[in-house]
């Protein structure tokens, strides 16, 4: 695939989304618009040479991932499905579960617990119906289930080649020890899991 180069508007965008970061590189969960009007509300947008320095291959070389192209982008914002900062910073700073992918439970402000597993990328939850990401009161990394999880939701990955600033300026590096690798495939799809559907 080629990456193209990111706009000014478009990096403008992209700094007003605050990042989650792990030891690697950092995260912007993001909402984009497309110039047909589709809507994709999970997506990475992420510098080309960090991306590849942690995930090692491209996304169109890589069957599991998902991608848009930087040029098809017409707006960026940041994606309410997103987890909050601080909690997705915890769970990178927790590492992974096993090799390949994090397991944690989700306390929600209802008393409801959720067990979730994803691979090392873990921004982007799976919630019932009528609940935002703001319900979420605390996550609890390798607290889940092994065998009675939901998986994380589908995400994409939106590559640019151009200069981005690390970090926010109020936004703290901290030790982590997750790494790259790919999500495991037992567990029931989420929707399955919280509805209690088979």
């Amino acid at each position: 695939m080629i990456v193209n180069q990111i706009t000014d508007r478009q990096k403008e965008q992209l700094l007003r989304v605050t990042p989650s970061s792990d030891w690697t590189m950092e995260y912007r969960p993001c909402q984009v618009t497309l110039k047909n009007g589709d809507i994709i509300a999970n997506v990475y947008i992420q510098e080309e040479e960090s991306y590849l320095n942690t995930w090692g291959v491209m996304p169109d070389a890589d069957s599991g991932k998902k991608y848009v192209l930087i040029e098809d982008v017409t707006e960026i914002k940041e994606s309410s499905h997103r987890l909050q900062p601080d909690l997705a910073n915890k769970i990178y700073k927790a590492g992974e579960s096993g090799m390949g992918y994090c397991l944690y439970k989700l306390i929600l402000d209802n008393g409801q617990t959720i067990d979730v597993c994803t691979g090392n990328a873990v921004d982007f939850v799976p919630l019932p119906i009528g609940l935002t990401t703001k319900n979420i009161k605390d996550v609890l990394p390798h607290q889940a289930s092994r065998k009675n999880f939901v998986n994380g939701p589908e995400y994409y990955w939106c590559l640019f080649k151009g200069d981005i600033p690390k970090t926010y300026k109020d936004n703290k590096d901290g030790e982590t020890t997750a790494t790259n690798s790919t999500l495991p495939k037992a567990g029931r799809s989420w929707w399955q899991k919280l509805f209690g559907s088979e």
